[in-house]
């Protein structure tokens, strides 16, 4: 009786501390947005030559370099089409880059 009380103990404990670890790692995201809001926000401009509802391929020099935008809010998000001249607002993140806006400079 003794050791399964002792058992149940033990088992009580790493489960309360695997419950408070789970709490710690809930507070992160919060503070990875706060590091984000800090990074300088970078554009580059170029000729769309390819792309889908989502995501453009930018001809920039002998480049063709691809950004896809699926969260990117209605009002950051210019229509385009091939061959327009766009520039592409980003932010270099750990999980790579995030697209800020789409803008079709060949409107303006």
């Amino acid at each position: 009786m003794k050791k399964s009380i002792l058992a149940l103990s033990a088992f009580a404990a790493i489960l309360t501390m695997s419950c408070t670890g789970q709490a710690d790692k809930e507070t992160q995201p919060v503070q990875l947005a706060d590091t984000v809001e800090q990074v300088e926000v970078q554009e580059i401009t170029g000729v769309a030559v390819d792309g889908a509802m989502n995501s453009v391929y930018l001809k920039v020099s002998d480049d063709t370099i691809e950004f896809s935008y699926p969260d990117l809010e209605g009002e950051n998000r210019a229509s385009w089409a091939i061959n327009d001249t766009l520039t592409v607002r980003y932010i270099t993140t750990a999980d790579g880059d995030s697209v800020t806006a789409v803008i079709n400079d060949t409107d303006a």
